[in-house]
């Protein structure tokens, strides 16, 4: 089984209905810029090896209008974040892309800090270790070790991303969500899919209660073809922004009286509970290092 990468399209790219909203929420929803989102949902058109997209493929990927999309990358490319190669008249990401990204990764201080936690449960179990974070309804790998030649679990790499409520491993990621990251995801779950949203909800409740019992999260059917099987746990960190989930997957025919999944299991919890407080850490220096670069004022 592959996970379900996931392309938002522009019609889920919305706020909840205002009924969902408190007081300070429907503030900010009226400060909500439509323009800059449908930007932004341009940009991560682009994937990883997916090479170049002319307008009407960025329209269909996105759902945004073809004028509406051609307007939106003639402005990208003119601030240097697409390509446009004539030739061909099609766009690709460009520096200004790339830029962010080195901004964002040399921003998180604590990555360098929690690899080694990841290699340790690969050293340890083999397959592999991922670190994911919440986004919308999705999960986006932030990191990822492996043992020598294991291809990328379910297709998940560095940069991927995995619909959270279109396939058993979505759900086991939902489920393993810190509380209020999960409590976000669902609740924009039952506003988009009435249908089948509480369906999917109770499912998912279902797995949270299961792990709560254990300790950790893990799920049959997630693990039912692949031979891999997916372990979780939460990283509950105190900086909102970099909470996410620890992700084990360990090949089925390895699962032994040696290794057993609550080792596994309980070994992933305790290496989520190291990564949230070397998050901690990383925020603290952070915070402290902007109070001390805080220009002062002159009356």
């Amino acid at each position: 089984m592959r996970a379900s990468m996931h392309q938002t399209p522009w019609s889920q790219v919305h706020l909840p209905h205002d009924a969902m909203l408190s007081a300070d929420e429907a503030v900010a929803s009226r400060q909500f810029v439509t323009s800059l989102a449908r930007g932004l949902a341009i940009l991560e058109a682009f994937r990883d090896g997916d090479g170049k997209f002319g307008n009407q493929a960025i329209a269909t990927r996105t759902g945004l209008p073809k004028p509406t999309v051609s307007r939106l990358t003639h402005t990208l490319v003119e601030l240097g974040y697409l390509a446009y190669c004539r030739r061909e008249r099609k766009y690709s990401l460009a520096s200004s892309t790339l830029a962010l990204g080195f901004a964002v990764q040399h921003y998180n201080r604590a990555r360098h800090r929690l690899r080694p936690h990841l290699e340790a449960l690969v050293a340890r179990f083999g397959g592999s270790a991922v670190l994911v974070a919440a986004s919308r309804q999705t999960v986006i790998c932030v990191d990822r070790c492996a043992t020598d030649g294991q291809a990328a679990p379910y297709g998940i790499d560095t940069g991927a991303r995995i619909a959270l409520f279109d396939s058993a491993l979505g759900r086991l990621f939902a489920a393993a969500l810190p509380a209020r990251k999960r409590s976000d995801a669902l609740a924009h779950l039952r506003h988009d899919q009435p249908a089948d949203g509480q369906e999917i909800a109770a499912r998912i409740e279902q797995i949270v209660r299961n792990g709560r019992r254990q300790g950790f999260y893990t799920s049959e059917q997630a693990a039912s073809t692949g031979g891999m099987t997916p372990v979780m746990a939460s990283i509950g960190a105190a900086d909102e922004t970099a909470s996410g989930v620890l992700a084990c997957f360990v090949p089925t025919r390895l699962l032994t009286r040696d290794k057993p999944l609550l080792a596994i299991g309980s070994a992933c919890a305790r290496a989520a509970q190291e990564i949230a407080v070397e998050v901690l850490k990383a925020t603290v220096s952070r915070n402290d290092g902007c109070e001390r670069g805080r220009p002062v004022r002159v009356a």
